[in-house]
């Protein structure tokens, strides 16, 4: 081992990690979080109007439409789910640190007028680590005219 390291450092090896090295990072086990939801429990929005789902951290993308249902009744409604862009800087921020928010619309455009519907987030969303949601979190919430 010892003849490794001398050969890194003579050599200036651009793969050797010295052991405080920010690669040899701890894996994230934490858990995602619901942050928000808009509406909230029992709430309302408009008929055309938009679900924002906040998440106390960057989630996977690939998880998000298997992920997110809304139910009036029993009936699945079909969604279009937006997710942010990515800004300047992501890729240098720990990715547990910044909140992120999905957008969810109907696919037809509007939510039935003066209904009510449950928006369900299932345990299948996960974060970039793979860690999915402790528990389903089911939100209520009505249309207007």
């Amino acid at each position: 081992m010892r003849r490794l390291l001398t050969a890194c450092a003579f050599l200036s090896l651009a793969g050797c990690l010295d052991p405080g090295d920010p690669v040899l990072g701890v894996r994230d086990v934490v858990p995602p979080e619901v942050s928000s939801t808009n509406p909230t429990a029992n709430g309302s929005i408009a008929s055309d109007g938009t679900l924002k789902i906040t998440f106390s951290e960057f989630m996977d993308v690939r998880t998000l439409r298997p992920g997110i249902a809304v139910y009036s009744g029993r009936d699945e409604v079909p969604l279009r789910i937006s997710v942010p862009a990515p800004t300047d800087g992501d890729e240098d921020v720990e990715r547990g640190d910044i909140s992120y928010t999905v957008e969810v619309n109907a696919e037809s455009e509007s939510f039935t007028p003066n209904a009510s519907f449950t928006l369900v987030l299932r345990t299948i969303l996960t974060d970039y680590e793979g860690n999915p949601l402790v528990e389903e979190v089911r939100v209520p919430f009505r249309t207007g005219p």
